[in-house]
């Protein structure tokens, strides 16, 4: 049993719940659960519906995409000599993308399985193995023309002139499952993926075919939910045909064949219609809400009211993300740029709405005067030290805000203790300029 994810599991020990992958059969050969070596649970830190992963995954699904099954399960923890039965949360359980995963899906487990890890999409290192190990990450042993045939397509994608590219692609990739993929990914604005160009995506040459296919990994910021990149509004906007954050060669060399385009198109269109409809995703949404509603009120009620603002089908205020008000505005826009009528939105990375920039700025200021007036407080509260002893004035030099405060009201409330209030102040004012940013941006 080990730790795992990035960003959530940063957030996973500011708030004691991290995420955990367990290998059943590390230590103990053969060893299984449910058929499974594997599992994943994702603390949904980051997603307080705790269903945007089943609900994508169930989409990439009726797409005809592989993909892995999704669970929940109420997890408690024993750590010998600490705590026995610990309850630590409610998780989403995840299927690993491994040998078995494969085995049961297509029937043979001697394909190559890789999980890119690098800015760029198939990146080429001329025929230097060695960085493709450790760019591309290897999940099972390249055979020798395996290794030949990534590095081939990677040269095809990256320095193939149009007329080679447009000849090769389909003896390359699975063309018509990459565009399922890719459809589904940007229905979902899904852009924490193959979209952002560096992670959370499967490749897998498939042995019968001796082609490629991507295969979709960690979407707890589906649905329009990846806050780094633009608002709301303009992920419920991506663009359809520039949804990628950065170069992606693949998406655009295989987009700018129209026929190739065409089929991309009918594919959001049918989606749209069928997949993401909206009586039929409110059903599955209101069902899943109705099963995990309990599971979720044991987390505590900040947690259920989270949960229930995601259920809601108007987007509220300083809430978090409405699954329902995304059901209903991504399909309107994916529909207004088929018809000609809108031309969406392109996101960047490091872009912000102007908004957003006039807010930082706004913080900006305000902390800087914070702390301009803490500054002032501190120096103060040292010539106040200095007047008593040169003791207190460096214990006030170095041990600011504490020293200051404990000198000017307990040791000498006669020299010290305007200066005493002038911190306490000024600290106040950080603190609460601090927590007015933090609310302003969540």
């Amino acid at each position: 049993i080990r730790f795992k994810g990035n960003g959530t599991f940063v957030e996973g020990l500011q708030k004691k719940k991290l995420s955990f992958k367990i290998d059943f059969n590390e230590f103990v050969e053969d060893q299984e659960h449910l058929g499974l070596t594997k599992i994943n649970l994702n603390n949904c830190i980051t997603d307080p519906s705790m269903m945007r992963e089943a609900l994508s995954y169930e989409v990439f699904r009726g797409a005809g995409i592989k993909c892995s099954r999704v669970s929940w399960a109420k997890v408690s923890l024993t750590v010998p000599g600490e705590f026995k039965n610990k309850y630590i949360g409610l998780y989403s359980l995840l299927e690993q993308v491994d040998k078995r995963f494969l085995k049961h899906r297509y029937g043979t487990k001697k394909g190559l399985l890789l999980k890119p890890s690098t800015f760029g999409i198939f990146r080429y290192f001329e025929e230097d193995w060695e960085k493709y190990e450790k760019a591309y990450n290897p999940k099972t042993e390249a055979t020798p023309e395996q290794s030949d045939r990534l590095m081939n397509f990677a040269r095809l994608v990256q320095k193939s002139e149009d007329q080679a590219f447009e000849t090769e692609i389909e003896s390359y990739l699975d063309v018509d499952q990459f565009l399922r993929f890719l459809a589904v990914n940007v229905l979902l604005s899904n852009l924490d993926s193959f979209l952002g160009g560096s992670q959370n995506y499967y490749v897998y040459l498939n042995p019968e075919t001796n082609r490629f296919q991507l295969l979709p990994w960690d979407m707890d910021h589906s649905f329009g939910a990846f806050i780094l990149v633009g608002t709301l509004e303009t992920r419920q906007q991506l663009s359809i045909d520039h949804p990628q954050l950065d170069k992606n060669l693949l998406i655009e060399r295989v987009l700018a064949m129209p026929r190739f385009k065409q089929s991309y198109h009918d594919y959001l269109n049918q989606y749209t219609d069928t997949l993401f409809n909206k009586e039929k995703m409110f059903r599955v949404i209101d069902k899943t809400g109705e099963f995990l509603r309990p599971l979720v009120a044991l987390e505590g009620e900040k947690a259920l009211r989270r949960f229930e603002a995601t259920l809601a089908e108007k987007q509220q205020e300083r809430k978090p993300h409405s699954l329902k008000h995304f059901v209903v505005k991504r399909p309107e826009s994916i529909h207004a740029q088929l018809s000609g009528q809108s031309q969406g939105e392109i996101l960047k990375w490091g872009e912000m709405p102007p908004g957003t920039i006039k807010q930082w700025i706004g913080i900006a200021v305000a902390i800087g005067i914070a702390l301009l007036l803490n500054f002032a407080a501190y120096i103060r509260g040292i010539i106040v030290g200095f007047r008593g002893s040169v003791g207190w004035g460096c214990l006030n030099l170095f041990l600011y805000p504490i020293t200051p405060l404990y000198y000017g009201y307990k040791v000498r409330a006669d020299l010290g203790r305007k200066s005493a209030r002038m911190v306490l102040w000024c600290i106040g004012i950080l603190i609460l300029v601090i927590l007015v940013s933090i609310w302003t941006l969540s």
